[in-house]
């Protein structure tokens, strides 16, 4: 019986850790807070990178000339197949006669 005696001896815990439910919380807290991340980050990354990339689009494509960007890269010597060809000196002038006729 001097087990019992010692169990009567020991103080009681009134108070326990809450083991229960621990890593349940912890991981809904996790899922919550990726789940908020999930809405909020695109939402962030739209306004703070595509909008001011469309912006930047917009006010480059309304003074963009095609033909004068052509004429600088024929220039430059980009176009190969595109030969460099003086205004008096047409080659296809002949053909344009013809059709008027």
């Amino acid at each position: 019986m001097p087990d019992e005696t010692q169990a009567k001896d020991k103080p009681k815990v009134s108070f326990k850790f809450p083991m229960h439910g621990t890593h349940m919380r912890k991981s809904i807290g996790i899922l919550r807070k990726a789940c908020i991340w999930a809405l909020v980050a695109p939402v962030v990354f739209y306004f703070l990178h595509n909008v001011r990339r469309k912006e930047i689009y917009k006010s480059y494509y309304s003074t963009y000339d095609p033909m004068d960007a052509f004429d600088r890269m024929q220039r430059a010597g980009y176009l190969d197949s595109c030969p460099v060809e003086d205004k008096k000196e047409k080659k296809d002038g002949k053909k344009d006669e013809k059709k008027k006729k």
